[in-house]
């Protein structure tokens, strides 16, 4: 588990990552030191929050087959918004059930695991129908296998930890308040905290929250192999867990559904109501699958999903729409204040995007399907 992870104090040079990772080698690779000669490092796309490399002990001889693993630095500024010792632990549980790469090192700014072979997705692939369906069946994997919590009471839901409500209540706690504009922004989001708990928690029973993997964005989705030649579904595992949590299912879903726009926020990428519909169907039927194959097929489970569970978990989506918005809008704003420029992003323009994604479904459930939508919202609605 995550106690087992070595630590070096070691402070990784993303300027020269080379040399800091030839440093780091003998804890990475199972044959021990490499060579200098025979260590390369290729920097990979640098996400909002952390540099990533791909680095190789290239080893020699016709029977070599080069060994992978990948290094994580951590941005400056991101110990506001994100647990690393969560994120450590997490991924720990995530690799005991063989959904994660396993965990090599931790060392003072990052840490390493086994790299994961595949192609990296892209935004315009998430509407690939080959791909989405084998994205659904990874989440049903996730949420079929790993620990879930019912805490029934919605003030314990708040408070438990790790969850996308107290993970979102210790974001607003952070948020800036040293100008008067500043103070009233945050007491204005603070309200809308409270009304979002009211309107989740507050309607009745509800399921079990999952361990969700909280920010499934293209560039977290490994395409490998396809799992059945028959069916060309392709395989599709996950990476960077820093965000996972514990959230309600239809979080997850609503979540994911957001990042199809991309950092952009291109809403004409969002998909409609039949590709939502058809993408709830694949996870709950893979879901059931994975149930009664573990509890054997005289379970509880009917063999085929009834359209009456693909109605309700779809409702539940619609209904968590707004709150990625909300949720990414947060982080970013505090990501604005607390960057140092290391990584080039634009968090005070992306936190504006997502807010207004919020108030846009915000306006729209006060108002009722006849009220003005914005473009997110006439795209969620598209049939």
């Amino acid at each position: 588990m995550a106690a087992d992870i070595p630590f070096v104090q070691h402070v990784f040079d993303t300027a020269d990552a080379e040399a800091s990772a030839l440093e780091l080698a003998p804890f990475l690779f199972r044959t021990g030191q490499p060579s200098e000669g025979q260590i390369r490092v290729k920097t990979l796309t640098e996400g909002t929050t952390n540099a990533l490399f791909k680095v190789s002990d290239e080893k020699t001889g016709p029977q070599s087959q080069p060994e992978n693993v990948l290094i994580k630095v951590y941005g400056e500024g991101t110990e506001i918004t994100i647990d690393r010792n969560k994120e450590i632990k997490l991924h720990s549980i995530l690799a005991k059930h063989n959904l994660a790469p396993s965990l090599l090192l931790r060392f003072a700014n990052g840490h390493a695991y086994q790299f994961l072979e595949g192609t990296a997705c892209s935004v315009e692939d998430l509407a690939n129908e080959r791909i989405w369906r084998g994205v659904a069946r990874e989440f049903a994997n996730w949420h079929a296998v790993l620990p879930t919590v019912d805490l029934g009471v919605p003030d314990r839901i708040v408070d438990f930890e790790p969850s996308i409500w107290s993970t979102a209540r210790k974001w607003l706690n952070a948020l800036p308040t040293e100008t008067e504009k500043q103070r009233t922004k945050k007491g204005l989001l603070h309200d809308e905290f409270q009304h979002l708990v009211r309107e989740m928690l507050g309607n009745g029973p509800r399921d079990p929250m999952v361990l969700g993997h909280g920010d499934l964005l293209s560039g977290n989705i490994i395409l490998q192999e396809e799992v059945n030649s028959s069916n060309g579904i392709a395989a599709a595992k996950f990476i960077d867990y820093e965000h996972s949590t514990y959230c309600p299912r239809a979080f997850e879903l609503a979540n994911h559904f957001a990042e199809w726009t991309g950092f952009e926020c291109d809403y004409n990428l969002l998909p409609t109501t039949s590709t939502r519909l058809a993408f709830i169907r694949e996870y709950l039927q893979a879901h059931h699958d994975i149930i009664r194959e573990r509890d054997g097929s005289t379970g509880s489970l009917p063999s085929r999903v009834t359209q009456a569970e693909v109605d309700r978990v779809m409702a539940e989506v619609d209904a968590f729409r707004g709150f990625p918005g909300f949720y990414w809008g947060l982080c970013a704003l505090i990501q604005a204040q607390a960057s140092t420029g290391s990584i080039d992003f634009d968090y005070a323009g992306y936190a504006d995007k997502r807010l207004l994604e919020y108030w846009a479904w915000r306006g729209k459930s006060k108002q009722g399907a006849n009220g003005a939508a914005s473009l997110r919202e006439e795209r969620w609605a598209a049939p």
